[in-house]
């Protein structure tokens, strides 16, 4: 079977650097973790919109953002995802954006090939993630973002997995299933 993988919040750590980034471009002090309910930071008491999107346009031109991520799994994690991808199984499916500036396709896999996916397959789309998942034939698909999540699990036959995160918890869709950890998503395989 197929398995699709976000990769920001799913096996990197993005979260966290990017409110640490927030936090120096706005000056308001610490944002905590906690008072992220949901991605798009519209129910967030003092973070705009159109604040956190320019943020996003300042990372997604700095590799050096990208290549500093924390890996969100353990070792042993990342060597099943290794045998998965050396089986011609895994596929990462991600948003992050192309820039001429350099390469994020390069600076991608060599953040996946340095914790330990030695041949990493990665497909870039900004459309909707469903199209890809559908494209890709993944029959078991996991994403951070409610609506990935949810495009997926209605467009698409895959097997549609959440992890638990602070800011997906209001989300709820008969078709997603909301994991802890990736010893459930291994459990699904």
């Amino acid at each position: 079977m197929m398995v699709g993988l976000d990769i920001d919040g799913v096996v990197a750590d993005f979260i966290e650097p990017f409110l640490r980034v927030v936090e120096k471009k706005l000056g308001n002090g610490p944002i905590h973790m906690d008072s992220i309910t949901d991605l798009s930071f519209k129910e967030h008491p003092y973070l705009s919109e159109e604040a956190v999107w320019k943020c996003m346009e300042e990372v997604s031109y700095d590799p050096a953002f990208w290549r500093n991520l924390a890996p969100l799994i353990s070792p042993q994690e990342w060597q099943e995802l290794d045998r998965l991808s050396r089986k011609g199984e895994l596929v990462f499916v991600t948003h992050r954006y192309e820039r001429e500036t350099y390469s994020i396709h390069e600076v991608t896999c060599e953040w996946l090939k340095e914790h330990g996916v030695s041949s990493p397959i990665v497909r870039f789309t900004q459309e909707c993630k469903s199209d890809l998942v559908q494209e890709l034939g993944v029959g078991l698909f996991m994403d951070d973002r409610h609506e990935n999540c949810a495009a997926v699990a209605e467009k698409t036959a895959a097997v549609v997995l959440m992890p638990h995160r602070l800011y997906n918890q209001s989300f709820s869709h008969p078709r997603v299933k909301r994991v802890q950890n990736f010893k459930d998503l291994f459990d699904h395989l």
